[in-house]
């Protein structure tokens, strides 16, 4: 058997252990080589870009949005009076339900039936609603 001890490990050299700014300060495999000073300097270059770019992204969706607004106001002219049109008909047409169904239920429509209206009528309003 062999008794010499062996020296067994990882050898790193010196400058893979330093910052890759060269700073003289020792990085760290967490903060991709740097070490926390230029770590630091480093994200917050990166963020402030990343921020810039979103901030221009948002104007541009921002401009496009108003332009899109604006061109479709010019043609919403005729969609308005469509619109209200059909809305004015939705509402007669619930008013012409209503009558008719208060018609069958109140009580001078019945024989012997006691004033005012009944529950039911109050439900089938409910639901037309």
């Amino acid at each position: 058997m062999n008794l010499k001890s062996e020296r067994r490990g990882i050898h790193v050299d010196q400058s893979e252990l330093l910052c890759k700014k060269g700073c003289g300060y020792y990085g760290n495999p967490a903060w991709q080589g740097f070490c926390s000073k230029c770590w630091r300097e480093e994200y917050h270059k990166a963020r402030q870009k990343q921020i810039q770019e979103d901030w221009e992204l948002a104007e541009r969706l921002q401009r496009e949005e108003e332009e899109a607004y604006a061109s479709s106001q010019s043609s919403q002219g005729a969609q308005s009076l469509t619109f209200s049109k059909f809305e004015e008909k939705k509402t007669n047409e619930k008013t012409r339900k209503v009558t008719t169904v208060k018609k069958f239920f109140t009580a001078s429509s019945r024989a012997g039936a006691k004033k005012g209206n009944s529950p039911l009528l109050f439900v089938l309003l409910c639901i037309l609603k």
